[in-house]
């Protein structure tokens, strides 16, 4: 038998929960579906959290960390590469999600308004992108490609669209193709932050 250590157990039932999490939802899984999932016993299980809001937290700030991780930022003097740059943070954050289906089904498709703690969790965990996403206005706006306007509400409604775009492809049998995704939310985030003038890139082939 294979002897892992802390952190290789600890990943093993995060990925179980993610599997469980993804297949069932939230409010169907318990404990018990994960540890089966795991192939541990209940006590590994809680060895190394208290139940599954502990480890649904985990899931949500590893998915913040990867995100983040894929999000680069611009030195304050690069006002013309900031197209590129935003392109390129779109492409990756869309293969991160496209490539973990279950994880993006997990922050997607899960019902608000049934568990307070859940709602809470998600809360949290939009909360921080919508302050990741409202640093780069603020920045965009002093490096004077973002236009005039309210940051909060502009990233209120940029999360909504991207939240929307993939629950859709995630709930449809033939979701629209990767470049595709991509060129409608890069060409729908110019049109929307962008000051008067400033045109997308050309369409990628």
């Amino acid at each position: 038998m294979k002897h892992f250590s802390k952190d290789e157990r600890r990943r093993q039932l995060i990925k179980a929960a993610i599997e469980a999490f993804g297949r069932r939802g939230y409010h169907r899984t318990q404990v018990s579906d994960i540890i089966e999932e795991a192939g541990v016993a209940r006590g590994t299980f809680y060895l190394y959290f208290e139940g599954k809001r502990e480890i649904f937290d985990a899931i949500m700030l590893e998915l913040f960390g990867r995100v983040r991780e894929e999000v680069r930022t611009l030195p304050r003097d690069a006002v013309m590469k900031i197209p590129t740059q935003l392109r390129g943070n779109i492409e990756r954050v869309t293969d991160l999600l496209l490539k973990n289906s279950l994880l993006a089904k997990i922050l997607f498709n899960e019902a608000v308004g049934l568990d307070p703690e859940l709602d809470k969790r998600l809360r949290n965990f939009y909360g921080q992108l919508l302050d990741l996403i409202q640093r780069g206005l603020n920045q965009g706006q002093e490096m004077g490609f973002v236009r005039e306007g309210n940051v909060e509400v502009m990233a209120i409604a940029l999360l909504g669209a991207f939240k929307e775009i993939f629950y859709q492809s995630l709930i449809q049998r033939k979701a629209p193709e990767k470049n595709i995704i991509v060129e409608e939310i890069y060409r729908l985030v110019i049109s929307a932050i962008a000051k008067p003038g400033i045109m997308p890139l050309p369409t990628e082939n």
